[in-house]
């Protein structure tokens, strides 16, 4: 335990995790650490599926161990798969298309109507504070929040949810920020990094005499997770960017100056 928890018996831990992206091994090896540092509330910021070979499990974990969700972007791009398919091949690489369909076709019944009632959005209140929980940002799940957020564009979002907490993910980077008298907070991405960092990220918030805000990067297994993506033939360029903690883009692009 760090030094500033040498009181942690005062304090309510909630684990702030986003962006799973269909990556189990990441995702229970978060849920180990923050266990471990004494956790006892999870908070999800969507973006469950896409990618990764474990759409269903993922999923499940979140049922089993009562993780309170919402749905992403990404998670709802795969839900609208079948509406939106030619749409999709239009506009989209075919590699993120391959990867809404792919998801899309795995999930089960039960997945697929537990995805679909994920809210946008949860208010909450935990250790009297005040929480709102969603992807993007409050006023769209599609937003990017982070260093290129201009200031009136925070204050609106900020009064959209007027909360003492608002946390967000859909950058898959680690941010934080207070604005007002709310503290946003982005935990980073749980399954699949985009800055060049292969390990987990995620946020344990710590509620107490003083607020605590502490990011972690948690390695784990990547065997489990190439092996899997190999075994459904998914494209290599997904297991550069696990491998690699980059995103689509730049997985392309790297791998492009190879030949």
């Amino acid at each position: 335990m760090p030094d500033s928890d040498k009181h942690s018996h005062s304090y309510q831990r909630i684990a702030l995790i986003s962006d799973i992206h269909g990556n189990l091994p990441a995702l229970e090896a978060v849920y180990r650490h923050a266990v471990q540092f004494g956790a006892s509330i999870f908070l999800n910021a969507g973006d469950t599926v896409g990618y990764g070979p474990f759409p269903n499990e993922c999923l499940n974990f979140l049922r089993s161990h009562h993780i309170i969700s919402v749905i992403g972007d990404y998670d709802l791009k795969v839900l609208r798969y079948p509406e939106k398919a030619d749409k999709y091949k239009k506009h989209k690489n075919a590699l993120r298309v391959l990867s809404f369909q792919w998801a899309y076709d795995q999930l089960s019944e039960k997945n697929l109507q537990y995805l679909q009632q994920l809210p946008l959005f949860r208010e909450m209140v935990f250790a009297e504070k005040t929480f709102y929980l969603t992807h993007g940002a409050p006023l769209n799940i599609k937003t990017h929040l982070g260093s290129l957020t201009s200031g009136q564009e925070w204050r609106d979002n900020q009064r959209k949810a007027g909360t003492d907490f608002i946390i967000t993910g859909n950058s898959h980077h680690f941010w934080k920020e207070k604005v007002a008298n709310s503290n946003f907070i982005n935990p980073g991405s749980v399954g699949r990094q985009d800055d060049g960092d292969p390990r987990a990220s995620y946020v344990i918030l710590s509620i107490g005499r003083f607020i605590q805000i502490n990011r972690f990067r948690v390695a784990y297994e990547l065997p489990p997770l190439i092996n899997k993506l190999q075994a459904y033939n998914l494209p290599t360029q997904f297991v550069y960017m696990f491998k690699n903690g980059v995103n689509l883009e730049q997985a392309l692009e790297e791998l492009s100056q190879d030949y």
